[in-house]
């Protein structure tokens, strides 16, 4: 998997606010949400993204 561009923020399904962006999307959460802020079920899917990602 590519590295993750995580400088815009993260979207509370998991996904990086840019990836939302690139895909056409409209992300449930503000630009610049950190991953601490997201609903527990995102925050563990951008958790385990993060890990297929190193």
């Amino acid at each position: 998997m590519a590295d993750l561009d995580t400088s815009t923020g993260w979207c509370c399904d998991g996904r990086t606010w840019t990836e939302h962006a690139h895909a056409g999307g409209h992300c449930c959460q503000p630009e610049g949400t950190q991953l601490d802020d997201l609903p527990p079920e995102g925050k563990q899917a951008a958790e385990e993204r993060l890990e297929q990602a190193t």
